[in-house]
């Protein structure tokens, strides 16, 4: 194989400017400025991510025993709450089929003949009733 020839000579530029110039040196037995950089920008970032890290991992913490502790104090089962509160609001009155005006009338009829309302209760709920 043929030999690769390095030239000092580059376009525009005297060989005494070269010496002015910076470059890496990619010989591993001498550290370069870039290594040096990257040596000093590691050494920096990684115990301030250590310490970010630690922070927010303590805020995630703090917020979970809070909402456990808020949940436990009104009165729910925190490790069940949110199935708790599904089931409340499917079994409410707002989340309930409307009842049809038949279905209305047929159950005052039921609770007129069985005595649980007076004539006048029947009367104003079935005004009520047939929205009038």
């Amino acid at each position: 194989m043929g030999e690769i020839e390095y030239s000092e000579e580059i376009s525009g530029l005297a060989p005494e400017d070269l010496a002015e110039l910076d470059y890496v040196d990619l010989d591993p037995g001498t550290s370069s400025s870039l290594f040096d950089t990257v040596d000093t920008m590691f050494s920096f970032s990684l115990p301030l991510f250590s310490v970010l890290f630690i922070a927010f991992a303590g805020l995630i913490i703090f917020v979970i025993v809070r909402n456990f502790r808020k949940a436990k104090s009104a009165g729910f089962d925190p490790l069940t709450m949110e199935t708790d509160l599904m089931a409340r609001a499917a079994n409410s009155a707002l989340l309930a089929p409307k009842k049809s005006i038949e279905d209305k009338l047929s159950e005052l009829d039921s609770l007129h003949s069985r005595g649980v309302i007076t004539r006048d209760e029947y009367l104003q709920a079935r005004r009520d009733a047939l929205g009038g």
